[in-house]
């Protein structure tokens, strides 16, 4: 189940992806502004990643918690 901020995290991720393009096109893939949107592309992306792991985690930790329980 996909929540409400897991799809405004692939929303910003996907309209930081167009401004990456749209740098990348205008000034070429060494100008700063185009490195700096880059950066923070990696930085939602690790983010996401991030939260996707910790989700998981916990969501393995309930399953052992339940596991023991029963």
């Amino acid at each position: 189940m996909v929540t409400l901020l897991q799809q405004q995290a692939t929303l910003e991720i996907e309209e930081k992806r167009n401004e990456l393009y749209d740098f990348n096109k205008s000034y070429g893939f060494l100008h700063s502004k185009t490195i700096q949107c880059s950066q923070e592309l990696d930085r939602l992306i690790n983010l996401q990643l991030i939260n996707q792991l910790f989700k998981r985690y916990t969501d393995m930790k309930e399953e052992r918690y339940e596991y023991l329980i029963n």
